[in-house]
């Protein structure tokens, strides 16, 4: 057993027991019936100890006890709660005795709740009594030897005297090593004399009295102890008498009382007829000689009778002395002593003058100073004589800034004294910080008291479930000392902790959990936990995307929220799209609101056909109160001039969509242009009614083109009428499909306008002052079309060998110079017959007879066209003329002479598609 430190409890125990015998000696003050009473005690041990049961149950000591449960195997280690025989090794503690398993007490002072880790010291788990030395070693009971021998007997004891040095006496414990309490010394004790040192005794040890010593029953020899000659009454005592107590009866100074006081606290003093003892301390009145004026004193023998001080031989000038007075008008005592006007200015005990003019009595500091607060934040004003009574400044309300020692709360009590000393030590330490010189981290004892937090902590411990009850502090809180009876048993039920559990164990559990899934699939594997959830599950399965719009989305058991990656179509209440991506936000049933919607508005305006191109305003201005600034197309009647402004539509002003632009010079032009195309057979492609890509589009999609055209015709015919508005909008379409309606509508002089944006983009028309209905259908268009493609395809089937074969028919009248036409051409050539344009500035010159060729009216043209060359030359008409073939309608030139065959241009061949929705593609 190891005994590093020896404990003053124990000798402590055996001061009491000591002590209790000295008492009884001091109060007996009989040596002899002492050791009579110590005999008879001894007496009564022997004659119990005729019964050894009894000793053994009255006489059972800690020692004892101990040692028979170790013998038994049943003595319980505190630390691990194992029981301790006498194979194991041990270590007890010296100042309550308690035995621990050496492991288990060495793990205690390493990793125990108590373990201080600064100077390595811990408590004791039953007396927590602080130990400053780690436990090491296995020794005996009185710790001489190391690992002793097995001893059945006396279990861990060396058997050698225990020697313990009984700290007040001389004498050493003479049992064999053993544990617990040590015995009561029962030597005797050395000589002693008594206090006067007349006798000599010797006692036990127990009863010793070494602090006190004893006294004999002799008197003192000291017979003069006073300059009464009174005697020492004290007895056998050691060192001087001391002073004389005997109690006297004396009068006072003053002669009025008597005094009860002791002879060495006299004070003899002549008081003129008698000897006083002392002073009553009451105050008398002292007259001067003239019997006027006295003065105030305790009580003390009578003195001479003074002058007053009053008198004019005393008083020669005035109050504050700067002024004699004249002797003549002041003649005795009691006549007033004249004031002078002077300024008093007398030097006043606080070190300021008096400022009062000349006056009786005391002086009075009136000077103002100004007194700084406790904390010295604010001053005030007050007077010297109140600061000299005790005066102290009132607190002012500034709370006080520094931190208190848990470093969490600030004092915050007003006006306090020691701000500025916690300030300037709250710099000192950052500075030392800084300076890397801070040599200590515990500040506790250089903080001033009044910055000492005393709240309670009330923060919860490591362990989660307790709160700190100590003294709010800095840095971590204390290890949790709570435990529980119940055992610790982990979820699967194969890991155990037995009872008592330390609050914070945590049980760590290797083996597989067995929780059962609430979705019912098989469970992963993982290790057992005994808190939160297991992990998600991973199984695969079919769920609902948050909006609602798919079921059959594969996404994993655990996962809650699961997106078909769309975008929400769903309508708000303003009418646009939800436009959120399908996800937590957007589910179904919990769509966007109308108040953040961020979409334009795009609603069809109410003085114009355009869409409103502001951010949505749901429930708040109309879209009319801004003006629209769309562009328009306007054009004249004739439809040469175009020109685009801006719609300017609003609550106030109409549209310009609709307005007729008036026609100008340039429109003249335009129409005389036409008249000589028309008179000179010029194609003129703005004269067809419907563009060409209308007539394809018609013969690839002929079921949507006529409904269109229906839907056209009909709204062109209700506007008439009044039935319908004069605007009217199409569903989105792609760009094929509007360019039919655009084209389309130019042969009803309907405005049409695309708006919106891709996918979304849709045409709208608005009936104008010009809108009429044309005179041919586009399916009328395409038959007469048709009909021509018929007759050009017949003479295309015509062989070559059938045109070379055939006669000349007509003459070939080319390159006819600038400003001729076909009447210059009867007027000058003056021959009956025909002239046909061809095309450009190209004629033919036939007879009826043009169908029914011979050879002879062959050579005939052939003279003819001589002389028509030779006409058109000098006439200055045309450059050239030659024979030439032409088709039954005078409309195509097949050869001219000389073999050379003269195409005239034919029209792009219209494209056809066997695919019926072509058209509608994008």
């Amino acid at each position: 057993m190891e005994s590093d430190e020896k404990e003053p409890g124990l000798e402590k125990n055996y001061v009491q027991e000591s002590q209790s015998y000295r008492n009884n000696l001091d109060k007996s003050n009989d040596i002899n019936s002492t050791a009579d009473e110590y005999k008879n005690q001894n007496d009564v041990e022997t004659i119990s100890e005729e019964d050894e049961d009894e000793v053994e149950l009255i006489d059972e000591s800690l020692g004892t006890t101990i040692l028979n449960e170790i013998q038994q195997g049943s003595y319980v280690c505190l630390v691990c709660t194992g029981e301790i025989d006498q194979d194991s090794t041990i270590w007890t503690c010296a100042h309550c005795y308690r035995v621990y398993d050496l492991d288990c007490i060495k793990d205690w002072a390493i990793n125990g709740s108590s373990t201080n880790k600064v100077n390595k010291s811990f408590r004791c788990p039953s007396c927590n009594t602080k130990i400053k030395k780690r436990p090491k070693k296995f020794t005996c009971w009185c710790g001489k030897i190391s690992n002793p021998d097995k001893n059945p007997l006396m279990p861990f004891s060396c058997g050698n005297s225990c020697n313990y040095k009984y700290q007040n006496c001389i004498h050493k414990c003479s049992s064999i090593c053993h544990p617990g309490k040590h015995p009561v010394c029962g030597a005797l004790g050395p000589v002693m004399k008594c206090k006067c040192g007349e006798e000599s005794r010797q006692l036990p040890c127990i009863i010793t009295p070494y602090d006190k010593g004893w006294r004999c029953e002799n008197e003192c020899k000291n017979i003069k102890l006073c300059d009464l000659n009174h005697r020492c009454k004290k007895g056998c005592h050691d060192g001087f008498c001391g002073k004389c107590k005997e109690k006297l009866i004396l009068p006072c100074y003053c002669g009025k009382n008597e005094l009860k006081l002791q002879c060495c606290n006299k004070e003899l003093k002549d008081c003129g007829g008698f000897i006083g003892g002392g002073s009553c301390k009451s105050i008398n009145k002292i007259y001067y000689d003239c019997n006027e004026h006295y003065e105030l004193k305790p009580c003390q023998p009578i003195k001479k009778i003074e002058k007053c001080k009053y008198s004019p031989d005393v008083i020669t000038t005035c109050y504050c002395g700067k002024t004699k007075v004249d002797t003549q008008n002041r003649s005795k005592c009691t006549d007033p002593v004249p004031e002078c006007d002077l300024k008093c200015n007398k030097l006043l005990p606080c070190g300021h003058h008096c400022q009062f003019k000349c006056h009786e009595g005391e002086c009075e500091c009136t000077t103002i100073l100004d007194l700084k607060c406790s904390c010295g934040n604010e001053s005030y004003s007050a007077k010297c004589k109140s600061i000299q009574q005790g005066f102290k400044a009132p607190k002012c309300n500034h709370k006080c800034s520094v931190l208190l020692s848990c470093r969490r709360h600030y004092h915050r009590e007003p006006c306090c004294e020691y701000e500025q000393i916690g300030l300037e030590r709250e710099r000192i330490k950052k500075k030392q910080i800084r300076n890397n010189l801070r040599t200590s981290h515990n500040d506790l004892m250089s903080i001033e008291a009044i910055h000492i937090c005393t709240k309670t902590c009330n923060r919860l411990k490591s362990c989660g479930l307790h709160e700190c009850q100590a003294m709010c502090h800095n840095g971590p809180c204390e290890i949790c000392l709570e435990s529980t009876n119940d055992d610790l048993v982990c979820n699967c039920g194969k890991t155990i902790i037995h009872a008592p559990v330390r609050c914070g164990t945590k049980l760590i559990c290797n083996e597989q959990c067995i929780r059962p899934k609430q979705c019912g699939h098989p469970t992963e594997h993982h290790k057992c936990h005994e808190f939160g959830s297991c992990p998600n599950c991973t199984a695969l399965i079919k769920k609902t995307c948050n909006c609602g719009n798919k079921h059959d989305i594969p996404a994993l058991c655990s996962q809650e929220r699961v997106s078909c990656g769309k975008i929400c179509q769903v309508a708000k209440d303003c009418g646009h799209p939800c436009l959120r991506t399908c996800s937590g936000e957007c589910t179904k049933g919990n769509h966007n609101t109308s108040i953040n919607c961020q979409s334009f508005c795009k609603k069809v305006r109410t003085t114009c056909p355009h869409l409103c191109k502001l951010k949505c305003h749901y429930n708040k201005k109309q879209c009319d109160e801004v003006i629209c600034n769309e562009n328009v197309q306007l054009s004249c009647e004739c439809g040469n001039l175009q020109r685009k402004v801006k719609c300017g539509s609003s609550l106030i002003k109409p549209t310009t969509i609709g307005i007729v632009l008036p026609c100008d010079d340039s429109c003249a032009i335009a129409k005389r242009d036409a008249k000589l195309r028309a008179a000179f057979n010029v194609d003129d492609e703005k004269s067809e009614i419907y563009s060409l890509n209308v007539l394809e589009t018609f013969q690839k999609q002929k079921n949507w083109c006529l409904k269109i055209e229906r839907i056209v015709k009909q709204f062109v015919i209700d506007c008439n009428n009044g039935i319908t508005k004069k605007t009217f909008h199409f569903h989105p379409m792609n760009s094929l499909q509007r360019q039919f309606i655009h084209e389309l509508t130019d042969a009803y002089h309907i405005y049409t306008e695309s708006q919106d944006q891709e996918p979304k983009r849709s045409v709208f028309m608005v009936i104008t002052r010009l809108t009429k209905i044309p005179e041919k259908s586009i399916e009328q268009v395409i038959n007469e079309n048709l009909q021509k493609e018929i007759a050009q395809s017949k003479v295309e089937e015509l062989s070559k060998e059938e045109i070379d074969n055939s006669s000349f028919n007509a003459i070939l009248i080319k390159d006819l110079f600038f400003g001729i036409g076909k009447k210059d051409l009867e007027r000058g050539l003056d021959m009956q017959g025909t002239f046909q344009w061809i095309k450009d500035s190209t004629f033919v010159y036939y007879t009826d007879n043009y169908k029914s060729m011979t050879k002879e009216f062959e050579d005939e043209l052939y003279l003819l066209s001589k002389r028509f060359k030779k006409i058109i030359r000098e006439k200055s008409l045309a450059f050239d003329c030659k024979l030439c073939l032409i088709d039954d309608s005078a409309t195509y030139v097949l050869k001219t002479e000389h073999h050379t065959r003269t195409t005239p241009e034919v029209k792009d061949e219209i494209k056809t598609d066997n695919n019926a929705f072509s058209i509608l593609s994008i």
